[in-house]
């Protein structure tokens, strides 16, 4: 089926043209028919110019149709990824209770016996660490567990926070190579998916994927996963990241 989206994204103003051009056609024969319909003077000239009209009006229509259908089908709106709604608090109904405030006592007085002075401490001198300590304490950002290593996303952690335009690195480059695509979704296990960009019919090998503008979508947790098909329409479990999106 995408196979079929693709030829006709590739093709739609050939398809356009042609479709235009016999639409032009009938319509043409569709008034030249009306014409002749009116101007006869015999029943029999009449029903031929008005069965010739319906015909081409007919036609007409089913070539209107298959216009829309061509156009729907190359240009699929991409839904913008929905976010769950916060739910709505629940205001319980019934009688208030009033509080009541309970004193309370204040403590006696104590009076402050004199303490000697305490020995002065020598503070510890406060030391530096190395650089080599500081990069030990940078967390690590721990990657997606991806099923197969010739399709696999290396550049976003999981649950990394990202704000702006972010490069997607990683390898898309499996047997039967055909084109490979990246997608997001809200959430963290989304139902519905929309493609990052375009589609890519050139394998990449430890290089950029994709650049995800993540400034388009609201703050919210978000999946993004790559996908590669292979010259059979098949491909591996894709491989898949949650990320955070900060504005």
């Amino acid at each position: 089926m995408e196979r079929v989206v693709q030829l006709v994204a590739e093709y739609q103003w050939w398809i356009y043209g042609v479709l235009g051009l016999v639409l032009i056609f009938f319509l043409r024969r569709a008034m030249m028919a009306r014409r002749e319909s009116v101007r006869s003077t015999f029943k029999l000239e009449q029903e031929q110019a008005q069965s010739r009209y319906n015909r081409s009006v007919v036609i007409s229509a089913a070539i209107l149709l298959v216009v829309i259908a061509a156009f729907v089908v190359s240009n699929p709106l991409m839904s913008t990824p929905q976010v769950t709604p916060e739910p709505t608090p629940t205001v319980t109904t019934g009688p208030l209770v009033k509080a009541t405030l309970t004193p309370t006592p204040l403590p006696p007085t104590i009076t402050p016996t004199p303490k000697p002075s305490p020995t002065p401490i020598a503070r510890p001198t406060r030391l530096t660490p190395s650089p080599e300590v500081v990069a030990t304490r940078t967390p690590q950002v721990r990657l997606p567990n991806c099923p197969n290593p010739n399709a696999r996303i290396t550049s976003l952690g999981i649950n990394q926070i990202i704000t702006g335009n972010v490069a997607i690195h990683g390898t898309a480059s499996i047997d039967s190579f055909q084109y490979y695509k990246i997608e997001v979704g809200p959430g963290q296990n989304p139902s519905t998916w929309a493609v990052v960009g375009e589609l890519h019919y050139t394998p990449v090998v430890r290089g950029q994927l994709e650049t995800f503008n993540s400034g388009a979508y609201p703050p919210g947790t978000y999946a993004l996963r790559l996908v590669v098909v292979d010259q059979t329409g098949n491909y591996p479990e894709p491989c898949q990241v949650t990320v955070i999106v900060q504005h």
